[in-house]
């Protein structure tokens, strides 16, 4: 198996942080979880445009911020998110893509989620994926419904992907797949040879995805935007705490933790200046 890559996703989202006003919002506090993360064994930072009250935004200023903060202090690989829900335009929901990140989230299809609709039609969808690539950042393809892997395949043989393409398959969100090993085996089956994966928990299944990607060979997402307990009732007391759960479990079941720069040669990935 490759060596374990972890990621954390260390914004919570904003019902979370209007119930627990002390989690880290402000572009200092999320860099020093983002800090204390990579010291702990991540590799990668899925980072949300949240301005200084932890909002999400289409300001780029608080988000570059963040990510200055952190490139000063850490070699973690950065990617941007160009998810939300709500009214905002196809272009300002990827502003993460004019800032200094590596890699960047691709919505490939559309779902209920909760109580809402996270709505990706197909002109936006091409459009991010034409984005991305001009700018040459990487997708991490999001998969919430299995039809979201074909959508991503019909792209990457229309020469828009490049190898190896690499999915996050998100479990556990209410409207969209459960969180079973059923489920994951189904969408790891339907990948093509060569393809990289990680696992998100959703709605409390956070662990357990991390566990069942470690034992499979995929690799693994821990962070407050995922869940903010360590056990069932019982906060974490940061990110890095559940990062360091996940190192640990993937040392005792043999896998060993790649660094940034063993993650970008796995992930394909070569750092340049990004585009105005």
């Amino acid at each position: 198996m490759d060596k374990l890559i972890v990621t954390v996703a260390p914004a919570a989202p904003p019902a979370v942080l209007d119930a627990h006003p002390d989690l880290p919002r402000t572009p200092e506090q999320i860099a020093d979880e983002v800090v204390r993360a990579w010291q702990a064994g991540a590799a990668i930072v899925h980072l949300h445009v949240l301005d200084e009250d932890g909002r999400p935004t289409v300001e780029l200023a608080a988000f570059r911020r963040t990510i200055a903060l952190i490139r000063e202090r850490c070699d973690i690989i950065i990617e941007g998110s160009t998810g939300g829900l709500g009214t905002l335009s196809t272009a300002e929901r990827c502003v993460a893509l004019q800032a200094d990140i590596e890699m960047a989230s691709l919505n490939p299809g559309s779902v209920n989620y909760g109580r809402h609709v996270y709505i990706n039609s197909p002109d936006d969808i091409d459009y991010w994926v034409k984005e991305m690539r001009r700018r040459g950042i990487k997708p991490g393809i999001s998969v919430f419904d299995a039809s979201w892997v074909e959508n991503a395949l019909s792209y990457a043989r229309d020469g828009l992907l490049d190898d190896p393409l690499v999915f996050n398959f998100v479990l556990g969100q209410r409207g969209a797949m459960p969180a079973t090993v059923r489920n994951l085996l189904y969408l790891v089956e339907s990948l093509p040879p060569g393809a990289i994966w990680e696992v998100t928990g959703h709605e409390g299944h956070d662990l357990q995805a991390g566990v069942w990607a470690i034992a499979l060979g995929g690799h693994a997402r821990a962070g407050f935007e995922d869940g903010i307990d360590y056990r069932r009732g019982d906060r974490a007391p940061s990110n890095a705490a559940l990062i360091e759960r996940l190192v640990r479990i993937g040392r005792e079941a043999g896998r060993e933790i790649a660094t940034p720069a063993e993650a970008r040669a796995l992930l394909g990935l070569h750092r340049a200046a990004p585009l105005p």
